[in-house]
């Protein structure tokens, strides 16, 4: 069966962001539609503004690239996640990082609950809705293919970041669809972070633009080598700090902006004196 498309899953970060590029610029697919959801994360706008930078960047290099945003925030008043709270993160030692027991107590703190379940849904739902309208108006199909940038990366993995779950998804995809033949991917399932980061370099991802940090001290701050306005990470938090070890495991400059060094071994770019961090972003260290 031709696939025509792709739907591309993105929050925004170091591991959907260069699975965009993945998609656009190696497999090569008519047209790409990126998909972020606000399910009311406390980054909410800073993973827009990175996915909205990307996609924009693709476009301008010639591209078939789109980008939705779905409201999903009636999932985030059911979730139970600080990811959806304005309550102070606590701050994840790079020791504590691999440490399987206090991946274990780390779970809870950001398990969305049926997140990535709902993510492909909606993935499938657009693919479902795409291939219909196609067929009734021409009687041809138009498919296309859902990926998502989910990998086994913590030393205990979440349940909805495994293969089981692309492949519970892939039988979902064809008993929950009319026609089916709809396939979930998730290409980067099985690799370090660092070889993600590697591969999107050569890509060309605009790191400066992706987002990943879970505090949401996150504006734009002027990139004194950049010269641009780029966002700005915590640099404490285990997401922020994943990141500074992939890019350094990598060998891949770190352009990103830290309010406070996630890793005391790496030089980083100095943040202006005049950025101020609002209370609410203190946190503890367990």
């Amino acid at each position: 069966m031709p696939r025509k498309g792709a739907i591309v899953l993105t929050s925004g970060g170091a591991d959907s962001i260069p699975l965009l590029y993945y998609v656009v610029k190696v497999l090569k697919p008519e047209h790409t539609l990126a998909i972020w959801a606000d399910y009311g994360q406390r980054m909410a706008e800073m993973e827009r503004l990175g996915v909205e930078k990307n996609v924009e960047y693709l476009r301008q290099q010639g591209y078939n690239v789109s980008l939705k945003t779905v409201d999903i925030r009636w999932l985030g008043e059911l979730s139970t996640s600080k990811l959806v709270s304005s309550e102070p993160l606590p701050e994840t030692p790079v020791e504590k990082l691999e440490s399987p027991e206090a991946a274990r107590e780390r779970i809870l703190w950001w398990w969305d609950v049926v997140r990535n379940l709902q993510l492909v849904t909606i993935g499938l739902a657009h693919a479902e809705s795409i291939d219909l309208r196609s067929y009734l108006k021409t009687r041809e199909r138009c498919v296309y293919d859902v990926y998502i940038g989910i990998r086994l990366e913590t030393p205990v993995p979440m349940k909805d970041n495994t293969p089981e779950f692309i492949e519970e998804m892939n039988r979902v995809a064809e008993i929950a669809t009319h026609f089916g033949g709809y396939k979930v991917y998730a290409p980067f399932i099985n690799l370090p972070k660092a070889a993600v980061i590697r591969l999107g370099d050569a890509l060309g991802v605009r790191w400066a633009y992706t987002f990943s940090c879970y505090t949401n001290v996150g504006r734009w701050v002027e990139h004194p080598t950049y010269k641009d306005k780029v966002l700005l990470h915590c640099g404490y938090c285990s997401n922020c700090r994943r990141r500074a070890l992939a890019f350094k495991d990598a060998g891949v400059p770190d352009p990103t902006l830290y309010y406070k060094r996630p890793l005391t071994d790496v030089e980083y770019e100095e943040l202006a004196p005049n950025v101020y961090i609002e209370k609410r972003a203190l946190t503890y260290t367990i």
